[in-house]
């Protein structure tokens, strides 16, 4: 499916579905993908938090004031990244040149667990990869390191069991909801292995999910907007910067 954004750094505030967020926001990530693979034409507005956040976003966000905020035609707001991709997987959006791609299974338990897996990669993987280039010391981070990988060893168990031994957890030809959630990951988990000199995902460990994260990142709407590892690299170096990560001498 070839890419639906029209992304700038600046955002184009005449486009009729807009993303307020960061090109570096794996949460960003994540509502851009879902827009990608339904098909629908979007426009990227880059959101600055310094000095302070904007007005805009205050007013799209007024309850957290965080990225990503979906901005429908009408003025109407959604906010945070699952919610986001919930209502792009539900909205009909008409679109005469692609086929878009169908994000949650029809049956309702395989659509539950993949919301249950979502919730999981949420609330419990991505605060410890988060973790594990961010604590403030190195013991906290290799503790949030050996987090990470066993969330990931879970989560290989939970792609045998939805993937129906296809490419993905979606068990079709096209990524969905749960891949979208994990894979939107893949760069700071490939940046903090860069930064760490440590595996966390690989063939020997985790053989069904390394082949998953190669498959992912081939995908068009991921070619479309996931960040170089060196890019997210950097990007990473600067929050530790910014947060006093203490690191190695």
């Amino acid at each position: 499916m070839a890419p639906a954004a029209a992304a700038a750094a600046g955002g184009d505030d005449n486009a009729a579905v807009r993303v307020l967020g960061g090109r570096m926001s794996p949460f960003t990530m994540r509502a851009r993908m879902a827009l990608e693979l339904r098909g629908v034409a979007y426009s990227l507005v880059e959101e600055r938090f310094e000095p302070r956040k904007s007005d805009r976003l205050l007013a799209a966000n007024p309850v957290y004031g965080k990225i990503p905020v979906l901005l429908l035609p009408d003025g109407r707001a959604i906010c945070e990244s699952a919610v986001i991709a919930h209502y792009v997987h539900e909205a009909h959006w008409p679109s005469p040149t692609t086929t878009p791609s169908t994000l949650l299974p029809e049956d309702p338990y395989e659509r539950a667990m993949h919301r249950f897996w979502t919730a999981y990669v949420d609330g419990t993987f991505w605060p410890a990869l988060d973790a594990a280039s961010l604590a403030p010391t190195p013991e906290a981070r290799a503790k949030a390191a050996a987090e990470a990988r066993a969330a990931l060893r879970l989560l290989e168990e939970a792609f045998a069991a939805r993937s129906n031994g296809g490419a993905f957890f979606s068990g079709t030809a096209a990524p969905g909801l749960l891949d979208i959630a994990l894979g939107c990951f893949l760069p700071a988990l490939r940046a903090c292995e860069r930064l760490s000199g440590a595996a966390m995902l690989d063939d020997a460990t985790t053989p069904l999910l390394s082949k998953w994260s190669r498959s992912f990142v081939g995908v068009d709407a991921a070619k479309a907007i996931l960040p170089e590892t060196d890019e997210v690299v950097g990007f990473t170096k600067f929050l530790q910067n910014k947060f006093g990560v203490k690191l190695p001498n």
